[in-house]
């Protein structure tokens, strides 16, 4: 599986340092938690995924094997954006039953 790129499908991280904090506030000046401007871009694209949703990272996954991307998607009318929008819930709705259907014929290692 691959990851998009950094900021792909609505879900991107600041990448600047967090908002100044006051120097009576705990942790001011301190380095530790939030800041993520010292990630490698494959860092970036990790923790970008990483919080995404579920749903999020489907629609992301389906959008990529659709092979359009988020740029190819705010340049759409709305009626082929609606399409697009269509077309996703159907590969979403096939995704969902194809998880919950009985698996037959899978091998099962049973300790007596």
């Amino acid at each position: 599986m691959q990851i998009p790129p950094s900021g792909a499908y609505g879900a991107s991280l600041p990448t600047s340092s967090p908002a100044p904090t006051s120097p009576s506030s705990p942790g001011a000046g301190s380095s530790a938690g939030g800041s993520t401007s010292g990630l490698s871009q494959a860092e970036q694209q990790f923790l970008d995924w990483a919080n995404m949703t579920p749903a999020q990272q489907m629609r992301a996954q389906i959008m990529q094997d659709l092979g359009v991307t988020p740029q190819d998607e705010q340049n759409m009318t709305p009626q082929d954006r609606a399409k697009l929008e269509e077309k996703i819930r159907e590969l979403v709705k096939e995704k969902v039953q194809e998880s919950t259907e009985k698996k037959t014929g899978v091998a099962v290692d049973i300790k007596v």
